[in-house]
């Protein structure tokens, strides 16, 4: 049996002061769950609710703007990706690099992203 998804979209535009109205807007409409992008838009479905689940996209640093405790355990009801790229998560990444590959000894980083690919 086939089942049917509907897709809510919302958009504020340049008027972020609209995110936590378009929140509570879709939480009335009892929608499963928010995918937010950026930083701001996840900020404000987090002040908005805190049982449907949130999926950030994009994200800034999810740690020091509030939307998680940690990269580990989040907790509450935000996970997602973002584009961290602290020290802190360079260095456990080449950590767990060196975990795979133990003779490792000068590791190079080569990194290119295509918004188009990312965005369509």
């Amino acid at each position: 049996m086939k089942k049917k998804i509907v897709t809510v979209y919302r958009n504020a535009g340049d008027r972020v002061e609209r995110l936590s109205e378009l929140t509570a807007e879709l939480v009335r409409l009892n929608v499963d769950v928010i995918i937010a992008t950026g930083t701001l838009a996840p900020l404000a479905a987090k002040h908005v609710t805190s049982t449907v689940p949130i999926v950030m996209t994009g994200a800034g640093d999810p740690i020091r703007s509030g939307l998680v405790a940690s990269l580990a355990r989040p907790g509450g009801n935000v996970t997602g990706l973002s584009f961290l790229n602290s020290d802190e998560t360079a260095a456990k990444r080449i950590q767990m690099l060196k975990e795979l590959l133990p003779q490792l000894s000068r590791p190079a980083v080569l990194r290119a992203i295509s918004w188009a690919l990312l965005f369509g």
